[in-house]
C-alpha cells in the first residue's frame, strides 16, 4: 500500500514538474538562508561561554577635561599592581589586541597573521594544554614564542616547526610551542603569542602609567560577591596614581561571555558585533524564509485545489481520506526532503562567501545536531500543515460541488496570492533599495577627496629603526631614479588612522588630545598638500623640531591666535608655523579632527619608519619593488615592506564591503524567490482564465490586448508594493547612514529606476506565461463549454 502512495506522489510531482520546480527552488533557498541565520544567531550570541571558571575583563573610563572615553584597555603596570595589591584577585591574565604584523618563516613572508603579545600564564589561564612543546616552559624568555594549530599546517605542513625561528620587525624567535585553535565563538583569535617579555625586555618599548603599549586586562576573583569591593579597590590605586583633577579614571568588570556583543568599547582586541547589526543579518533571512515558506504554502495548496476533482474521483471509488493524506503527506515529504538535500549543498558553497563579508565563522560541522534538529523540525511541520491544508477541500466540500469544479479557493481574483505579492515585492524592493544605498556609500567613501594625494603612492614600511641621516642618504639616492617625482619619511600612513597626544595652547589650562602625526620637512610637497597661511616646517631639523603645522580644525580651538600660537607638551613649547586644510587622516567612517604635524619624533618616542614615494611611472608596482631591493642593499639587516596607499585606505571600509556583498547576495536571493513565487501564481490565475482569454480573442481582442490585460492586473499591485517599500527602505538607510560622518544623500531616482527595472523583471515573466496561452486555437478551448 505504502508502495502505491509513494508512486502516486512521485507520478503527481513529476506531472506538475513546473510547481516542482518552482517550490524546489523557493524552499531550497529559503532553508539555506534561514539555517545560515540560525548556525550564525547561535554563535554570535554564545561567545566566550565554554569555560568553567568566570573571568572578567578589566574596563575603564576616562574622565579627561570632560571628554568621556569608555575603553578596553590598560596600560602594562595595571595588571600586575591589581595582582599584587588588591586580595580579592585571584589570576590575572594580560594580552595585546592581535594584530597583523608582518612574520617572516623560513625566509618566507606571512602576512595577514593575527599576533598578540601575552603573559607567559596564557595555558593555565583558559584551562589550556600544548598539543606539542612544553607547557612549563613556554614563553618563558623573550625569544619564545607559540603558535596555533592552524597556522602550523599552513606553514609547515606535516613537518614538525617546533625549534624553528620565527623573525618579527627584525627579532628572532623561536617557536617552542603549538597551541590548539581558538574555539569558533571566542573574542580572543591569534595565530602566533609572543612572549610579554618581548616588549617589556625590548629597549625602544614605553611601559609606563601613561601611555605605551596597552593591553587586555583578565581576572578570576576569589569570592564573587566581591565584585563591587574589588573595583572600588582598583578605582583607589588609580586615583593614588593619576592624581591630576581634570582626570578621572573608573574601572568595572565586564564578564567575558558579554564582549563580542558590545560596541561601547574604544580599542576592542577585535571588531565586535553589535546588536543591532546582529539583529538586522537575522531579520533579512527570517524574512527569506517567510517568503520562501508562503511561495511553498501557497503553490502547493492552489495546485492541490486544481486536483479536487480528481481527489474527489479517488475518493468515491473507495479511497478514504486518510489513503490522500497519507499520500499527500508522501509528496510534500519528497519535496521538503530534496529541498532540505538542495539547500545544504548550497549552503556549503556559499559559506566561505558569507564567513568572509559578515566576519564570522560559521562551519556545518561544528553544528550537526543543531542541523538535524532544525531540519527535522522545518520537515515535521511543512509536511503536517501543507498536508492538512491541501485536503481542506475534500474534507469540507460535497461531492458534487467538488466534480462540478466549484471548490476553488485561489480564484483568479483572489485576494491570497495579491497579499503574497505586494509581501514578496515589497521585501524586494526595500532589500534592493538598502543595498543599493549601502553601495553608493560604500563608492563614495573609495573615492572621496581625502585632501591629499593617495594614487600613485607607496610607501616602504621599514622593520626596525634607521638613522635619520643614512635614510636621508638613501632618500637622495632614490629621488634621482626614472618615475620618483618626490619622497618624504612619516611615522604612520595617513589615511588610516593616527596616533593622539595631549597638548596645550597658548596661557589655557585645558590639554586638547589632538591627533599627530611626526614627518620630514618634504611631506605635504609628497602628498601634495597646500599650506593655507604660513610656511613650511624649517629645513633645518634643529628648528623645525620646536615647530608644528596645524590643520583648519585645530584653529577652531580655544587658545588659538593665529600664526605663531605657542602649543605645549611635555616642558616643550612649540609654534605654530602654518596651517593646512582639514585633510582625511582618518577612515572616513570616524571623524577627523584636529591635526598636528612636527618633526620632533625622536623626542616623543617615535622613529620615521615609512618612507613615502611619489610616483609617475606607468608602472609603480615594478618601481616599488625594485625601491624596495635597493633598500635592502643598502641596509640588509632591516626588513622592509611595500604598502601601496589606495590598498590600505581601501581597507578601511572592507567591513562596509562586506555588508554591500552580503545585502545584495540576499537580495538577490529575495527577488530570485518573488519572481518564482510570481511565476506560479501567474501560470495558476492564467490557466484558470484560459477560456475568458479564448472568448475575448473570438471577440476580436488581440494577443496584446490580453497581454496587456494581464501585465496590468499585476502590474497595479508591484507598483502598490514599491510606494509601500519606500519609507520602509529611507528609515532602515538613514538610519544605517547616520553612523557615518560623511555621507551621501539618499538617492531616489536610482531606486526608481531600480524599481522600473524589477517591475520589468515582472513584466518579462507575466509576458512569458501569457504567451503560450494567447496562441492556442479558442476553438480548442471554446468547443469543450
Amino acid at each position: 500500500m505504502y508502495k502505491l502512495y509513494l508512486s502516486l506522489a512521485i507520478r503527481n510531482l513529476i506531472k506538475n514538474y513546473q510547481n516542482t520546480i518552482i517550490n524546489l527552488l523557493g524552499l531550497s533557498l529559503g532553508l539555506a538562508s534561514a539555517l545560515f541565520i540560525f548556525l550564525f544567531f547561535h554563535l554570535e550570541t554564545n561567545f566566550d561561554n565554554f569555560y568553567k571558571d568566570s573571568i572578567y575583563r578589566i574596563t575603564h573610563k576616562r574622565t579627561f577635561y570632560g571628554n568621556v572615553d569608555f575603553s578596553a584597555q590598560a596600560n602594562y603596570p595595571e595588571g600586575g599592581t591589581f595582582l599584587e595589591k588588591v586580595e580579592n584577585i585571584n589570576e590575572m591574565f594580560m594580552v595585546s589586541n592581535p594584530g597583523q604584523m608582518p612574520i617572516y618563516i623560513l625566509d618566507q613572508r606571512h602576512e595577514e597573521v593575527n599576533t598578540a603579545v601575552g603573559a607567559a600564564n596564557y595555558l593555565d589561564f583558559f584551562g589550556m594544554e600544548l598539543i606539542k612543546g612544553n607547557d612549563q616552559e613556554v614563553l618563558q624568555t623573550k625569544n619564545s614564542t607559540v603558535i596555533s594549530e592552524s597556522f602550523a599546517k599552513k606553514v609547515f605542513g606535516n613537518d614538525d616547526p617546533i625549534g624553528q625561528e620565527l623573525e618579527i620587525y627584525g627579532d628572532k624567535l623561536s617557536i617552542d610551542g603549538i597551541m590548539p585553535d581558538r574555539p569558533a565563538n571566542s573574542h580572543l583569535q591569534f595565530d602566533i603569542l609572543l612572549p610579554l617579555k618581548w616588549v617589556s625586555e625590548t629597549n625602544n618599548a614605553y611601559l609606563g602609567w601613561n601611555g605605551g603599549w596597552t593591553f587586555n586586562v583578565y581576572i578570576k576573583l576569589l569570592h564573587e560577591n566581591q565584585k563591587e569591593e574589588t573595583i572600588a579597590a582598583m578605582d583607589k590605586i588609580l586615583a593614588g596614581i593619576f592624581t591630576q583633577e581634570d582626570l578621572s579614571i573608573k574601572t568595572s568588570l565586564q564578564p567575558i561571555e558579554e564582549i563580542h556583543l558590545d560596541q561601547g568599547l574604544s580599542f576592542e582586541p577585535s571588531a565586535p558585533r553589535s546588536i543591532e547589526s546582529l539583529w538586522i543579518i537575522i531579520a533579512g533571512g527570517v524574512i527569506i524564509l517567510v517568503l520562501s515558506l508562503l511561495n511553498f504554502v501557497v503553490l502547493y495548496t492552489a495546485q492541490k485545489d486544481e486536483e479536487i476533482h480528481s481527489l474527489t474521483l479517488m475518493k468515491i471509488y473507495g479511497a478514504h481520506h486518510r489513503d490522500l493524506w497519507i499520500s499527500t503527506c508522501l509528496e510534500v515529504f519528497i519535496m521538503v526532503g530534496s529541498a532540505i538535500l538542495i539547500s545544504l549543498l548550497a549552503l556549503n558553497i556559499a559559506l566561505p562567501f558569507l564567513n568572509h563579508q559578515l566576519v564570522t565563522r560559521v562551519f556545518l560541522s561544528n553544528y550537526i545536531p543543531y542541523i538535524v534538529g532544525f531540519y527535522v523540525t522545518i520537515g515535521v511541520v511543512l509536511t503536517m500543515l501543507l498536508s492538512s491544508l491541501s485536503l481542506r477541500g475534500i474534507k469540507k466540500t460535497s461531492l458534487s460541488r467538488s466534480l462540478n469544479g466549484q471548490t476553488s479557493i485561489y480564484s483568479s481574483k483572489g485576494k491570497s496570492e495579491k497579499v503574497l505579492l505586494v509581501l514578496q515585492f515589497s521585501t524586494v524592493f526595500v532589500l534592493s533599495c538598502i543595498g543599493i544605498t549601502v553601495y553608493q556609500q560604500h563608492h563614495y567613501l573609495l573615492h572621496r577627496d581625502l585632501g591629499f594625494q593617495h594614487e600613485n603612492v607607496f610607501t616602504i614600511d621599514l622593520s626596525s629603526a634607521v638613522p635619520l641621516d643614512e635614510l636621508n642618504n638613501f632618500k637622495q639616492k632614490i629621488l634621482k631614479k626614472p618615475g620618483v617625482e618626490a619622497v618624504s619619511m612619516s611615522s604612520q600612513m595617513i589615511g588610516v588612522g593616527l596616533t593622539k597626544n595631549g597638548y596645550r595652547l597658548s596661557d589655557h589650562d585645558k590639554t586638547e588630545i589632538l591627533n599627530a602625526l611626526y614627518v620630514s620637512n618634504d611631506f605635504l610637497k609628497c602628498f601634495d598638500i597646500p599650506l593655507l597661511e604660513g610656511e613650511n616646517l624649517h629645513t633645518n631639523k634643529k628648528i623645525s623640531d620646536y615647530q608644528l603645522l596645524v590643520n583648519e580644525a585645530f584653529t577652531k580651538l580655544e587658545g588659538w591666535k593665529g600664526l605663531g600660537t605657542i602649543v605645549h607638551r611635555n616642558g616643550r613649547d612649540y609654534e605654530v608655523v602654518g596651517v593646512i586644510p582639514s585633510i582625511k587622516f582618518n577612515s572616513l567612517t570616524q571623524q577627523s579632527g584636529p591635526l598636528v604635524i612636527t618633526s620632533s619624533a625622536k623626542i616623543d618616542g617615535w622613529e620615521l619608519d615609512y618612507i613615502n614615494v611619489k610616483t609617475s611611472s606607468p608602472d609603480p608596482y615594478k618601481l616599488s619593488q625594485e625601491l624596495k631591493e635597493e633598500f635592502q642593499k643598502d641596509f640588509p639587516n632591516v626588513r622592509s615592506f611595500i604598502y601601496f596607499y589606495n590598498d590600505e585606505i581601501a581597507l578601511n571600509y572592507a567591513s562596509i564591503k562586506g555588508q554591500q556583498q552580503a545585502s545584495f547576495f540576499f537580495g538577490c536571493i529575495a527577488l530570485l524567490i518573488a519572481i518564482s513565487g510570481l511565476w506560479g501564481i501567474t501560470r495558476f490565475s492564467v490557466l484558470k482564465r484560459t477560456k475568458e482569454m479564448s472568448i475575448r480573442r473570438v471577440n476580436g481582442a488581440s494577443r496584446i490586448d490580453v497581454l496587456l490585460l494581464f501585465n496590468k492586473d499585476y502590474l497595479q499591485w508591484i507598483t502598490l508594493s514599491f510606494l509601500i517599500s519606500i519609507p520602509l527602505a529611507y528609515h532602515f538607510s538613514a538610519d544605517w547612514m547616520s553612523t557615518f560622518p560623511d555621507r551621501i544623500d539618499i538617492d531616489f531616482i536610482t531606486w526608481s529606476i531600480l524599481g522600473v527595472g524589477i517591475s520589468g523583471i515582472a513584466i518579462s515573466t507575466i509576458t512569458i506565461i501569457c504567451w503560450k496561452v494567447v496562441n492556442i486555437n479558442p476553438s480548442k478551448v471554446l468547443r469543450d463549454l
